[in-house]
């Protein structure tokens, strides 16, 4: 492909709350599923701090501790499961942020490498691919989840395997992410430029201890300038 003026030649995004504005959906689940399993009480700040953009293993041994294997899985999938069924009772909810399909057509077209680095697990990964039918701009074996074989973010592992399974180096790579948590793994995995995809008020003093943003947007309708 030919190589942008920022020298991008791959693009990697984050799924959760950057693709799809589902941050609220995760955020209502967990704040009843913790304590109804004996995590005790948390509120939204436990929430922003804690949880949004970490790995389920993460999250459930800070608010349940040394939990087994069995049971951080067991955990998870009812979690998740929960998730899932709350995204499918309000479909006007659960749809890509404006853009991005428009975006993603443009990749695919220009032959531009890119893939999914998200902590989600396979089951949701799965889900997503069969619900926005994502077999159309992704390679499902190419994209990067939460399969216990790696840190979660903010460690730079998710981002550093993501670069390597579609060939480009993590300098070249443009990352478009959410949360703290992801910015930091972006950052610290070398990548090239990082860009905020936000639906609040977040702005770039937020990100500066997780390394900072080149630039904060609030969809994907301006995708014509990401690698410019």
């Amino acid at each position: 492909m030919k190589e942008s003026g920022n020298g991008i030649n791959a693009v990697i995004l984050d799924f959760n709350g950057t693709m799809v504005f589902d941050s609220h959906i995760h955020r209502a689940v967990w704040r009843d599923f913790i304590p109804e399993h004996g995590g005790g009480e948390i509120d939204m700040s436990d929430i922003d701090r804690r949880i949004l953009g970490r790995d389920n293993t993460h999250i459930l041994h800070d608010f349940f501790g040394d939990i087994s294997d069995e049971e951080t899985e067991r955990l998870a999938y009812e979690k998740e499961a929960e998730y899932r069924r709350r995204c499918m009772l309000k479909p006007e909810d659960f749809h890509f942020v404006n853009g991005v399909e428009e975006f993603l057509n443009y990749l695919t077209e220009k032959n531009i490498p890119h893939t999914i680095a998200t902590g989600s697990d396979r089951y949701n990964v799965d889900f997503y691919f069969d619900y926005f039918k994502l077999g159309k701009w992704f390679d499902r074996d190419k994209v990067v989840l939460d399969d216990g074989s790696f840190p979660g973010k903010p460690d730079p592992e998710i981002y550093l395997r993501a670069a390597e399974l579609i060939g480009a180096s993590p300098s070249d790579c443009l990352v478009l992410e959410d949360s703290h948590s992801g910015v930091t793994s972006a950052r610290r995995a070398g990548i090239g430029r990082v860009i905020a995809v936000v639906s609040d008020t977040k702005d770039k003093d937020y990100y500066a201890s997780a390394g900072g943003v080149d630039r904060i947007v609030r969809d994907f309708s301006d995708w014509k300038t990401f690698l410019s």
